[in-house]
């Protein structure tokens, strides 16, 4: 739509160039009435512009549907979003820093990165970090949770999908713990 509208603008500038030229030949008035429509018609581009921006109002067959379905606007909406770097986006992605060989990364630091995904969200049926979802977990002992995590378990793939070391999944589910107690 900018496009047009600065073409059309450009347009109307080529042609006020040209009809200048020949003002020297013709008389003042003339010039005015150029001036005057070219005026005219960069009013009436930015008007087209500002009405054809305008957003509809739904009808009374949409207003009746979203009324009897409740859900139907949320179950059509966008998976998801592009993001440009300076907006604020939906979901907050945290670089995991480099491994050290030999050197395993804090809980917390594989978690924001790996786990939150799924665990902040509860998606695909995972336990809610910080919430009583991880207590009968929990009971079940540290030992079957690091298998759970290091070999995958129900929905969640092995090592939550990222290639990571024993030892490191073993601190980003001791950190879980730690949060969900």
């Amino acid at each position: 739509m900018k496009k047009i509208v600065t073409l059309s603008f450009a347009t109307l500038l080529a042609i006020s160039g040209v009809m200048t030229s020949q003002a020297s030949e013709a008389p003042a008035n003339v010039e005015a009435t150029t001036e005057t429509q070219a005026e005219t018609a960069i009013a009436e581009a930015s008007k087209a512009e500002a009405k054809k921006e305008a957003i509809p109002e739904d009808s009374a067959q949409v207003k009746k549907l979203i009324a009897m379905y409740p859900q139907l606007v949320a179950r059509i909406a966008p998976v998801g979003k592009v993001c440009f770097d300076g907006e604020e986006c939906d979901i907050n992605i945290t670089v995991l820093a480099p491994a050290v060989e030999g050197v395993a990364r804090p809980g917390d630091q594989l978690y924001n990165a790996i786990c939150a995904t799924c665990h902040d969200a509860g998606l695909v049926g995972a336990p809610k970090t910080g919430t009583a979802d991880w207590a009968p977990r929990i009971a079940k002992g540290k030992a079957t949770l690091y298998d759970h995590a290091i070999n995958g378990f129900n929905a969640m793939p092995a090592r939550g999908g990222a290639d990571i070391s024993d030892d490191e999944v073993k601190n980003a589910v001791d950190y879980i713990i730690s949060q969900s107690q």
